[in-house]
Protein backbone atom coordinates (compact mmCIF):
# COMPACT_ATOMS: atom_id res chain seq x y z
CA UNK A 1 0.00 0.00 0.00
CA UNK A 2 1.48 3.68 -1.06
CA UNK A 3 1.70 6.20 1.59
CA UNK A 4 -0.58 8.45 0.01
CA UNK A 5 -3.29 5.41 0.54
CA UNK A 6 -1.85 4.48 4.12
CA UNK A 7 -2.40 8.30 5.29
CA UNK A 8 -6.15 8.50 3.50
CA UNK A 9 -6.94 5.13 5.81
CA UNK A 10 -5.13 6.48 8.90
CA UNK A 11 -6.92 9.89 8.82
CA UNK A 12 -10.59 8.40 8.35
CA UNK A 13 -9.66 5.67 11.17
CA UNK A 14 -8.51 8.40 13.45
CA UNK A 15 -12.07 10.39 12.83
CA UNK A 16 -13.71 7.22 13.56
CA UNK A 17 -11.89 6.50 16.48
CA UNK A 18 -12.29 10.21 18.46
CA UNK A 19 -16.09 9.42 18.13
CA UNK A 20 -15.53 6.24 20.34
CA UNK A 21 -16.32 3.67 17.92
CA UNK A 22 -13.73 0.86 17.10
CA UNK A 23 -13.14 -0.15 13.19
CA UNK A 24 -13.46 -3.81 12.53
CA UNK A 25 -9.98 -4.67 11.38
CA UNK A 26 -9.31 -8.67 10.93
CA UNK A 27 -7.13 -10.35 8.29
CA UNK A 28 -9.00 -10.22 4.92
CA UNK A 29 -7.74 -12.02 1.69
CA UNK A 30 -5.50 -9.65 -0.44
CA UNK A 31 -7.25 -7.39 -2.45
CA UNK A 32 -7.39 -8.47 -6.18
CA UNK A 33 -5.97 -6.77 -9.53
CA UNK A 34 -7.69 -3.71 -10.59
CA UNK A 35 -10.98 -3.83 -13.31
CA UNK A 36 -12.57 -1.71 -14.70
CA UNK A 37 -15.07 -1.30 -12.41
CA UNK A 38 -15.57 -2.56 -8.92
CA UNK A 39 -19.53 -3.28 -7.03
CA UNK A 40 -19.13 -2.09 -3.38
CA UNK A 41 -21.78 -4.17 -1.64
CA UNK A 42 -22.94 -3.28 1.73
CA UNK A 43 -25.20 -6.08 2.65
CA UNK A 44 -28.66 -6.36 5.13
CA UNK A 45 -29.00 -6.94 8.87
CA UNK A 46 -28.04 -10.44 10.04
CA UNK A 47 -26.86 -11.39 6.77
CA UNK A 48 -23.42 -13.19 7.61
CA UNK A 49 -19.61 -12.41 6.59
CA UNK A 50 -16.80 -14.64 7.31
CA UNK A 51 -13.73 -12.28 6.53
CA UNK A 52 -12.69 -14.14 3.56
CA UNK A 53 -15.72 -12.89 1.38
CA UNK A 54 -14.77 -9.55 1.53
CA UNK A 55 -13.73 -9.85 -2.32
CA UNK A 56 -16.10 -12.34 -2.65
CA UNK A 57 -20.04 -12.94 -2.85
CA UNK A 58 -21.47 -12.96 0.42
CA UNK A 59 -24.16 -15.40 1.14
CA UNK A 60 -27.40 -13.09 0.43
CA UNK A 61 -29.86 -14.70 -1.73
CA UNK A 62 -32.17 -11.60 -1.64
CA UNK A 63 -29.46 -8.87 -3.17
CA UNK A 64 -25.59 -9.59 -2.77
CA UNK A 65 -25.09 -12.70 -5.25
CA UNK A 66 -27.97 -12.31 -7.79
CA UNK A 67 -26.88 -8.56 -8.27
CA UNK A 68 -23.18 -9.57 -8.13
CA UNK A 69 -24.23 -11.71 -10.90
CA UNK A 70 -26.55 -9.44 -13.01
CA UNK A 71 -24.03 -6.30 -13.22
CA UNK A 72 -21.38 -8.94 -14.71
CA UNK A 73 -23.84 -10.41 -16.70
CA UNK A 74 -24.86 -6.73 -18.44
CA UNK A 75 -21.52 -5.34 -18.93
CA UNK A 76 -19.82 -8.92 -19.96
CA UNK A 77 -17.15 -6.29 -22.14
CA UNK A 78 -16.26 -4.93 -18.81
CA UNK A 79 -13.42 -6.26 -15.98
CA UNK A 80 -15.35 -6.32 -12.58
CA UNK A 81 -13.93 -6.58 -8.70
CA UNK A 82 -16.55 -6.91 -6.16
CA UNK A 83 -15.95 -5.53 -2.36
CA UNK A 84 -17.87 -6.52 0.62
CA UNK A 85 -18.17 -3.77 3.36
CA UNK A 86 -16.85 -4.97 6.65
CA UNK A 87 -19.16 -4.08 9.34
CA UNK A 88 -21.31 -5.61 12.16
CA UNK A 89 -24.62 -5.47 10.08
CA UNK A 90 -26.63 -6.01 13.80
CA UNK A 91 -28.77 -3.89 15.61
CA UNK A 92 -26.91 -1.00 17.53
CA UNK A 93 -28.21 1.29 15.20
CA UNK A 94 -25.80 4.18 14.54
CA UNK A 95 -22.82 2.37 15.58
CA UNK A 96 -23.15 0.16 13.04
CA UNK A 97 -24.28 1.97 10.34
CA UNK A 98 -21.02 4.24 11.64
CA UNK A 99 -18.46 1.57 11.49
CA UNK A 100 -19.94 0.41 7.93
CA UNK A 101 -19.56 4.26 6.61
CA UNK A 102 -16.13 4.43 7.52
CA UNK A 103 -15.27 0.97 6.07
CA UNK A 104 -16.37 2.05 2.90
CA UNK A 105 -15.29 5.50 2.58
CA UNK A 106 -11.68 4.41 3.14
CA UNK A 107 -11.77 1.59 1.45
CA UNK A 108 -13.01 3.69 -1.88
CA UNK A 109 -10.33 6.39 -0.88
CA UNK A 110 -7.97 3.78 -1.08
CA UNK A 111 -9.09 1.76 -3.94
CA UNK A 112 -9.60 4.75 -5.85
CA UNK A 113 -5.50 5.75 -5.64
CA UNK A 114 -4.84 2.23 -6.14
CA UNK A 115 -6.78 1.77 -9.39
CA UNK A 116 -7.22 5.54 -11.17
CA UNK A 117 -9.32 4.36 -14.03
CA UNK A 118 -11.93 2.16 -12.24
CA UNK A 119 -15.56 3.16 -11.53
CA UNK A 120 -17.33 2.11 -8.65
CA UNK A 121 -21.11 0.74 -8.05
CA UNK A 122 -22.12 1.40 -4.57
CA UNK A 123 -25.01 -0.74 -3.76
CA UNK A 124 -26.24 -1.69 0.20
CA UNK A 125 -30.01 -3.20 1.31
CA UNK A 126 -31.56 -2.77 4.08
CA UNK A 127 -29.55 -1.52 6.60
CA UNK A 128 -26.80 -1.38 3.94
CA UNK A 129 -28.82 0.50 1.78
CA UNK A 130 -29.03 3.57 5.05
CA UNK A 131 -25.15 2.95 4.91
CA UNK A 132 -25.01 4.02 1.66
CA UNK A 133 -27.15 6.28 2.02
CA UNK A 134 -25.35 8.11 4.75
CA UNK A 135 -21.60 8.28 2.91
CA UNK A 136 -23.95 10.58 0.90
CA UNK A 137 -24.26 12.91 3.52
CA UNK A 138 -28.03 12.01 3.40
CA UNK A 139 -28.72 11.76 7.91
CA UNK A 140 -30.38 8.84 9.37
CA UNK A 141 -33.21 9.77 11.73
CA UNK A 142 -31.23 9.38 14.81
CA UNK A 143 -27.76 10.09 13.57
CA UNK A 144 -26.20 12.47 11.29
CA UNK A 145 -23.15 10.02 8.97
CA UNK A 146 -20.26 9.36 10.78
CA UNK A 147 -18.20 10.17 7.49
CA UNK A 148 -19.30 11.18 3.72
CA UNK A 149 -17.54 10.18 0.35
CA UNK A 150 -14.81 13.15 -0.11
CA UNK A 151 -16.35 15.16 -3.43
CA UNK A 152 -13.40 14.76 -5.44
CA UNK A 153 -14.51 10.94 -5.39
CA UNK A 154 -17.85 11.31 -6.70
CA UNK A 155 -17.27 12.02 -10.29
CA UNK A 156 -15.79 8.09 -9.82
CA UNK A 157 -18.98 6.81 -8.60
CA UNK A 158 -20.95 5.61 -11.52
CA UNK A 159 -24.48 4.53 -9.81
CA UNK A 160 -25.74 3.76 -6.23
CA UNK A 161 -28.41 1.24 -6.40
CA UNK A 162 -30.48 1.10 -2.72
CA UNK A 163 -32.81 -1.70 -2.01
CA UNK A 164 -35.04 -1.37 0.73
CA UNK A 165 -33.32 1.45 2.84
CA UNK A 166 -34.81 2.65 5.81
CA UNK A 167 -34.08 6.15 4.94
CA UNK A 168 -36.66 5.90 1.85
CA UNK A 169 -39.37 5.72 3.96
CA UNK A 170 -39.19 9.53 4.85
CA UNK A 171 -36.83 10.89 2.52
CA UNK A 172 -36.08 9.77 -0.82
CA UNK A 173 -34.33 12.57 -2.47
CA UNK A 174 -30.65 11.91 -3.59
CA UNK A 175 -28.13 14.56 -3.29
CA UNK A 176 -26.32 16.28 -6.33
CA UNK A 177 -24.07 14.81 -7.62
CA UNK A 178 -26.02 11.43 -6.95
CA UNK A 179 -29.40 12.13 -8.27
CA UNK A 180 -28.99 10.97 -11.80
CA UNK A 181 -27.11 7.94 -10.58
CA UNK A 182 -28.70 6.63 -8.28
CA UNK A 183 -32.02 4.04 -8.24
CA UNK A 184 -33.89 3.14 -5.28
CA UNK A 185 -36.11 0.18 -4.66
CA UNK A 186 -38.44 -0.08 -2.12
CA UNK A 187 -41.31 -3.02 -2.76
CA UNK A 188 -44.81 -2.24 -1.62
CA UNK A 189 -45.82 -3.22 1.64
CA UNK A 190 -42.38 -3.75 2.92
CA UNK A 191 -42.63 -1.87 6.28
CA UNK A 192 -38.70 -1.34 6.65
CA UNK A 193 -38.89 0.92 3.46
CA UNK A 194 -42.41 2.59 3.27
CA UNK A 195 -43.78 5.46 5.37
CA UNK A 196 -46.30 3.87 7.99
CA UNK A 197 -48.85 6.19 6.26
CA UNK A 198 -48.75 4.10 2.96
CA UNK A 199 -48.50 0.84 4.61
CA UNK A 200 -52.02 -1.20 4.59
CA UNK A 201 -53.06 -2.78 8.68
CA UNK A 202 -51.89 -6.26 7.11
CA UNK A 203 -48.00 -5.38 6.74
CA UNK A 204 -45.97 -7.79 4.76
CA UNK A 205 -42.74 -8.44 6.22
CA UNK A 206 -41.95 -11.18 3.72
CA UNK A 207 -42.08 -8.01 1.18
CA UNK A 208 -38.41 -7.08 2.31
CA UNK A 209 -37.35 -10.65 1.38
CA UNK A 210 -38.40 -9.93 -2.66
CA UNK A 211 -35.86 -7.51 -3.80
CA UNK A 212 -34.51 -10.60 -6.07
CA UNK A 213 -37.17 -9.16 -8.24
CA UNK A 214 -35.51 -5.81 -8.77
CA UNK A 215 -31.99 -7.23 -9.40
CA UNK A 216 -32.41 -7.41 -13.00
CA UNK A 217 -33.37 -3.78 -13.83
CA UNK A 218 -30.73 -2.53 -11.15
CA UNK A 219 -28.09 -4.25 -13.20
CA UNK A 220 -29.70 -2.67 -16.61
CA UNK A 221 -29.56 0.80 -14.92
CA UNK A 222 -25.49 -0.27 -13.90
CA UNK A 223 -24.79 -1.20 -17.15
CA UNK A 224 -25.97 2.20 -18.75
CA UNK A 225 -24.04 3.83 -16.75
CA UNK A 226 -20.40 2.17 -16.68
Amino acid sequence: MTSMTTSAAAVLATVLTSAGIGLITPEAAAAPGCGDAELIMVRGTDVSQPVATRWESVDDPTVGKPLDAAVRAARPDVSWTLYNVSYPADGTGPRSRAIGAVDLVAHLVVRAVECPAAKFVLAGYSQGGEVVSNTLGIPSDDAAPAVVIPAVLAPRIAAVLLFASPIHAYNDVMPEPYAGRAAQYCVPRDPVCNPKSALPPDVDYGAHTRYGESVSAAASFVAERI
